[in-house]
């Protein structure tokens, strides 16, 4: 590479706090949901992956041994069209559905399955999952931060609570999805985003542990990382910005905690 990048974009769930299917394996365990029940919810709510043949199994060849994270991920790879573009999530993620409609519409639909779950508090305890942050991550972006890089956060949002507080001094930008009425993987909030830092998408990396939206933003003109652990991410990050990024031993090792509650918000 002739010249480093100079922005780096991150996605919240799965990238900076712990992985997105582990909190909703656990969610289903405490809300006694049978997971099976919630796959059925969000097959009916976004239809037939584009690639997929009619008819098929829009989760995979391997129906049988279902993932925690394919139910969702179903739905967040989606890009808005047919009928996914009015799916509840989607309009959740894009600011037009409130998080108490959302919990009522999503209870609702599990009820009907057979896995009746009380609609108030429902984002919270789905998510409460991810309120441990990745200390390793936040501290690889404040690094990159402090070298002169531009940093963004951009989150597709389950609500809207994520601990602002937190971001001073990481982050030049935040882009949440239900604030800007855009969400990924669609290309024009990776533009936005972008334009946010001052900067051409060319000249930017995303990290992102959804597949989809990789491909989105390298369809929008950014380079992109699919985060699946901190090392790995590190190691490419640290070629493609020209910087080292270990931690120093003088960095606190100590993990921080986001808030989580009605309307914590997640990146799915």
């Amino acid at each position: 590479m002739t010249q480093r990048l100079q922005g780096l974009i991150v996605d919240w769930g799965g990238v900076l706090t712990p992985s997105l299917d582990a909190a909703m394996a656990a969610w289903a365990q405490a809300d006694r949901v049978d997971f099976e029940h919630f796959r059925d919810v969000m097959r009916a709510w976004v239809g037939p992956r584009p690639t997929e043949e009619p008819g098929g199994d829009p989760l995979g060849p391997d129906p049988a041994a279902p993932r925690p994270e394919d139910a969702v991920a179903l739905l967040a790879e989606a890009p808005d069209a047919a009928g996914a573009a009015s799916s509840p999530v989607h309009r959740l993620e894009r600011g037009e559905l409130t998080p108490a409609e959302f919990e009522q519409e999503l209870a609702e639909r599990l009820t009907e399955q057979g896995s009746p779950v009380a609609a108030p508090g429902l984002l919270g305890r789905m998510l409460a999952g991810l309120a441990q942050l990745d200390h390793g991550m936040l501290g690889m972006v404040r690094r990159a931060h402090d070298a002169g890089v531009r940093t963004a956060l951009l989150s597709n949002s389950w609500g809207d609570h994520y601990p602002d507080e937190l971001f001073d001094g990481i982050f030049d930008a935040v882009v949440i999805s239900g604030r800007v009425g855009m969400r990924k993987p669609d290309a024009e909030i990776f533009r936005h985003t972008a334009e946010l830092l001052g900067l051409d998408p060319a000249a930017c990396v995303m990290v992102d542990d959804l597949p989809q939206n990789v491909r989105g933003a390298v369809a929008a003109g950014m380079v992109a990382v699919q985060h699946t652990d901190v090392d790995s991410t590190r190691a490419e990050l640290e070629v493609l910005l020209g910087l080292d990024l270990v931690a120093q031993p003088e960095e606190s090792a100590s993990p921080r905690t986001a808030g989580t509650g009605p309307g914590t918000s997640a990146s799915p």
